[in-house]
């Protein structure tokens, strides 16, 4: 929601969380950092300069757009999509994931990046960068504990890099 967006500076940008899948009725802010390849912070400033210039300054922060280029309000989605009103689905937001990254070029390995794939990237992320497997759970949101930043991200990190020849003798 737009309004849960608590502080925009030039380097971060504070979102208040009401809950996740995760953390469930533990409300929370989190932080995130501008990155020079990303431009977090200026592409937020100008979509929400363009949803305000269209009188749209509350409510779903991503929105569908109209063919005419103008942001639906909540009234006007909520007319077709009556229970998710100005949300996005979640297939919507995958859908438009792999199509602004294909248009900019941007492939993993050949494949399309999607949404699930710029939470699984970052992890594996910091991963390759040795963060320890407390700050990838911490940066992931996964709850404490889980083991899925361990086994899914630092794991083949960790086995990648190993040569399982590196001990077998070679002939002089």
């Amino acid at each position: 929601m737009i309004e849960d967006l608590t502080t925009i500076l030039d380097h971060l940008v504070l979102v208040w969380l009401a809950q996740d899948k995760t953390h469930k009725g533990e409300a929370q802010e989190i932080t995130l950092h501008e990155h020079p390849d990303l431009q977090l912070v200026p592409r937020l400033r100008r979509w929400l300069a363009y949803l305000a210039s269209h009188g749209i300054t509350t409510g779903p922060l991503f929105r569908h757009v109209l063919k005419s280029g103008v942001p639906a309000s909540a009234e006007t989605r909520a007319k077709k999509a009556p229970v998710r009103g100005g949300y996005l689905r979640p297939a919507t937001v995958d859908e438009r994931v792999k199509l602004w990254f294909a248009k900019a070029g941007l492939v993993t390995d050949g494949r399309p990046v999607s949404s699930h794939g710029l939470r699984a990237g970052a992890a594996t992320g910091l991963a390759e960068a040795e963060a320890s497997v407390s700050d990838i759970r911490e940066a992931g949101r996964w709850a404490e504990g889980s083991t899925i930043p361990e086994r899914v991200y630092v794991r083949p990190v960790k086995d990648a890099s190993k040569d399982p020849f590196e001990n077998v003798r070679r002939p002089a």
